[in-house]
């Protein structure tokens, strides 16, 4: 099976992160798969303002023209609300995978009235227009913000995961989600979604393990991969 490549929507990551979310996602693929993370030189540092995921998505796609069909088999795309999706499945040879679309997908399935939590305002406004724009999505109770963009929850990633706890929380208990979507890839990253299961009793959809799962059936499936 080719390779699968994992775009990343910004290039401020240090390498310490960057090893971080590499073994994390070795524990979702099977033996004998590989997957590079990847990204343009010309991609923002962080998402950190509104006008971070117009340049994210603009480098983006001059990046998906130059993937090496040769090497992958599938891109699974960046950002847990897709953003640049449709731009780039325009001019990407391969099949492009958005963590977004496949997980409202499965929560549309499911049927329970969701949540999504996401890191800041700025993200809070690129999910209702992703949102928008999903075909298939279940009742969406909410979207909210931890107040805390991705540059500063690398910074200490325990008080991230407490604040994502309280978040939550607070999507259940007062906004009547019955369940919940880790509106970013970094908080997929962070291994809370068990114990927000255990402890809100709601299924949480992490777009990291999904994501995968669709880009494994995807590679699985295109001609020359095995």
């Amino acid at each position: 099976m080719r390779r699968i490549a994992i775009a990343l929507p910004i290039s401020g990551f240090g390498e310490h992160e960057i090893a971080r979310r590499d073994a994390f996602i070795r524990g979702l693929l099977p033996d004998g798969v590989e997957a590079d993370l990847l990204t343009s030189p010309a991609s923002p540092r962080f998402l950190d303002a509104a006008k971070h995921f117009a340049e994210a998505v603009d480098a983006a796609v001059e990046f998906y023209m130059g993937i090496d069909t040769g090497v992958y088999g599938v891109v699974l795309a960046a950002g847990a609300i897709d953003p640049g999706l449709d731009r780039a499945r325009a001019v990407c040879l391969l099949p492009v995978v958005g963590p977004g679309e496949a997980s409202m997908f499965l929560a549309h399935i499911a049927g329970q009235p969701l949540s999504v939590v996401t890191v800041d305002e700025h993200a809070v406004n690129a999910t209702h227009e992703f949102l928008a724009r999903v075909p298939a999505k279940p009742p969406i109770a909410s979207v909210r913000s931890m107040d805390l963009p991705v540059s500063r929850l690398l910074q200490d990633l325990d008080a991230g995961r407490r604040r994502l706890s309280e978040v939550c929380t607070a999507a259940v208990r007062q906004d009547g989600a019955q369940a919940l979507y880790l509106g970013s890839m970094t908080l997929g990253t962070l291994g809370v979604e068990a114990a927000l299961q255990a402890s809100l009793g709601v299924p949480v959809f992490n777009p990291f393990p999904i994501a995968i799962a669709a880009a494994l059936q995807l590679a699985g499936s295109q001609p020359g991969s095995l």
